[in-house]
């Protein structure tokens, strides 16, 4: 995720990037992935993006481009290095074991859908508004140009309270409040359902 926020800074700024290659806007560019998804999900359905998974080995090859550099006729970039966009720090992004070396070991990326990628950029670059007065919310896309130092900073801290935990089995999140959106197994929800209200307190 931070790696999102730093391309989306950089890329908006139009530093570290060459922003005028169409080359690397149209293949790499992380700033206009989420408008061609939703473009796609607009003129068909969004469930048609269940189908694809080509975003996610695109976010992929930008960390490596960055990381390594790309030295073609059609674009060329210098390798920036640096830890962040390490392929080797966290492997598991390619589908790597821990040690591998992405020179030389092939990935083999999970397949996450192009909706699960859109549905993350949404989450980055979409703020929902609540209306005054009530009513639905309204969506505002973030300015990551207009983000100081301190605010990417603050943004950073924000993603440390998250964490991922690879499920099981199949699970089912439930909306709740803004600090809780508990995630439940589909197993469980079966038993649950042949208990009665005191067993159910009893049993949760």
């Amino acid at each position: 995720m931070m790696r999102l926020v730093f391309l989306m800074c950089a890329e908006e700024r139009k530093i570290l990037f060459p922003s005028d290659c169409k080359n690397y806007q149209d293949v790499y560019a992380i700033s206009t992935l989420r408008d061609q998804l939703q473009e796609i999900a607009d003129k068909h359905v969004e469930e048609v993006l269940d189908a694809r998974f080509d975003a996610w080995g695109r976010l992929l090859a930008t960390f490596r481009a960055v990381y390594g550099g790309v030295q073609h006729e059609a674009m060329r970039l210098p390798p920036y290095g640096g830890t962040l966009f390490d392929p080797d720090r966290f492997p598991f992004l390619e589908g790597r074991k821990t040690g591998t070396d992405w020179r030389n070991k092939p990935a083999e990326p999970l397949k996450v859908s192009n909706r699960t990628v859109l549905h993350l950029l949404n989450a980055l670059q979409i703020l929902q508004l609540k209306v005054p007065g009530g009513g639905a919310a309204e969506a505002r896309r973030i300015s990551f140009r207009a983000l100081d130092i301190k605010q990417i900073g603050h943004v950073y801290e924000g993603l440390l309270d998250h964490t991922a935990k690879r499920a099981t089995e199949h699970v089912l999140r439930l909306r709740g409040g803004k600090a809780s959106e508990p995630a439940i197994a589909l197993s469980k929800l079966e038993v649950l359902k042949t208990k009665s209200g005191d067993e159910l307190v009893e049993y949760l």
